[in-house]
């Protein structure tokens, strides 16, 4: 609750909403101007904001002097809010204090006053308002007017009541017990006996001087919101609601109410007392009563219930003995049953046994017979198969090889040119392999002799030839030999 209506600085749009929830009393905040490279500014949500350019009123698209929530770009840096309203309903205290009664007694009014500024478009309020408010009639403005028109009606309203009067007017007495005078309904008899004990007698011109104090007290704060509102509506200021919250009378006539209050509150409390003595012993002796009829009812049971359970304790060793004896019977009837059973049991087991074995020879033998003769039918169909394939087998390889014979005709040249090409071409391979020999000697004589002296000459010349090496000692050999055979003529005897 605002004690007061304030204007303040702030350094940024981001502090806003934290200052209007912390500072009860604050109406207008005027943000810092920021970066000065800005190209855009921001609004928070629950104000109205103005914007200026250059210090000059700056309307919204449309005309409209509140601009909306959120962030607008691009703009120039000299564009930026200038002011930001609270949207919130404000209450404001306002104590009047040295009211006179009509009995001359000074009180004091406390008076909280309900408010908030005008200009949201949704609720159809003209958005220039809030620009009035602030340019025109300021937060202190406001506070001082909204002092001086409450005051005078607040004092108008206690010089019209008296001192014993004046407390009905706050407002947490305008309940419906206050207000209904409807004496006949049996509602309101009850009501006003337990009234008599707890809050003591009064005769019906206090009731009426109440119920007319209350009443006065609703007219007068409706009266209150009524004439502000015509005030300063055009101000953009709307009163949502007026209300008196207390009233403070001087300490000895405070004193003296009070010491009446007490003294019906003892003689309450003496009379609840001895109702509540009385009601106690009618209590105890109701008790006592009840105590002595439950004990007589009690042991009326108890001793009926004896007989009872003497009686079915009799029934009960009746039919205890009657179960034992068929107990008896019954077993008796169960071994010779079970006797009977086991001999039928094991009769039929054995009949079964028999007809089982029966069955499974004659299965056996069907199943043995049933399989030879498969083995028979399925060697049939073999050696059928096999001679057939046998058959085939042989037409084919006659058809093959006749096949084969008429190819054969057809490509024997083929066959001769390609055998001949076979036989050159393995001719080349010999003398490749012998060019590529480099121990190779060719000689162009077909005389042997000639031939022999060649090779054993190029085995001697050869550089890496050894002396002592055996091809070395045939190729002399062979070299004497032929020189020896040269002297001999032939016919000579050697």
């Amino acid at each position: 609750m605002a004690t007061s209506l304030l204007s303040e600085d702030c350094s940024s749009v981001d502090e806003v909403n934290e200052i209007f929830a912390r500072e009860k009393g604050v109406l207008v905040l005027r943000p810092g101007d920021g970066c000065c490279c800005s190209l855009y500014f921001t609004i928070p949500s629950g104000c109205y904001a103005l914007v200026t350019r250059h210090g000059a009123d700056e309307d919204y698209e449309g005309g409209s002097a509140v601009w909306p929530a959120g962030l607008h770009f691009p703009h120039m840096p000299w564009v930026g809010v200038s002011h930001l309203v609270t949207k919130q309903s404000v209450v404001l205290d306002l104590p009047v204090k040295g009211c006179k009664t009509k009995d001359n007694v000074t009180v004091t009014i406390d008076v909280a006053l309900v408010f908030r500024i005008m200009g949201d478009e949704s609720k159809g309020e003209d958005p220039e308002l809030v620009r009035k408010f602030v340019h025109q009639v300021t937060p202190r403005g406001l506070e001082q007017q909204l002092r001086d028109a409450q005051e005078e009606s607040v004092r108008g309203l206690a010089r019209s009541l008296k001192h014993t009067e004046v407390y009905g007017v706050r407002s947490g007495n305008h309940d419906a017990k206050v207000l209904d005078n409807d004496d006949d309904d049996d509602d309101a008899i009850d009501v006003a006996q337990r009234d008599e004990i707890f809050q003591g007698s009064s005769d019906a011109k206090d009731k009426a001087d109440a119920k007319r104090a209350a009443q006065k007290g609703i007219d007068i704060t409706e009266t209150m919101r009524a004439n502000l509102n015509k005030q300063f509506v055009p101000q953009g200021v709307l009163i949502e609601s007026v209300a008196i919250k207390d009233v403070r009378l001087p300490d000895d006539i405070t004193k003296q109410m009070f010491e009446k209050t007490m003294v019906i509150s003892q003689n309450a409390q003496q009379t609840m007392f001895h109702a509540n003595q009385l009601q106690n012993n009618r209590m105890e002796q109701e008790i006592e009563t009840l105590k002595q009829t439950f004990q007589e009812e009690r042991e009326a049971e108890i001793s009926a219930g004896a007989k009872i359970a003497n009686a079915e304790q009799v029934k009960l060793d009746d039919a205890k003995a009657q179960a034992t004896k068929a107990e008896a019977i019954i077993r008796e009837e169960t071994s010779a049953k079970l006797q009977n059973i086991r001999a039928e049991s094991g009769l039929e087991c054995q009949r079964v046994l028999d007809s089982m074995n029966a069955a499974l020879v004659k299965i056996d033998t069907e199943a043995r017979r049933e399989a030879a003769e498969a083995e028979a039918n399925a060697n049939l169909e073999v050696q059928t198969l096999l001679a057939s394939s046998e058959l085939q087998k042989e037409r084919n390889i006659a058809k093959s090889q006749e096949v084969i014979a008429k190819a054969e005709g057809k490509i024997a040249p083929w066959i001769e040119k390609k055998n001949e090409f076979d036989t050159k071409q393995l001719r080349l391979n010999v003398f490749e392999k012998l060019a590529e020999n480099q121990e190779l000697i060719i000689s162009s004589s077909t005389d042997e002799g000639v031939n022999l002296v060649a090779m054993s000459d190029a085995i001697l010349q050869a550089p890496d030839s050894d002396d002592n090496s055996r091809g070395a000692l045939m190729a002399q050999l062979a070299l004497m030999g032929q020189g020896t055979s040269a002297f001999i003529a032939p016919g000579r005897p050697k």
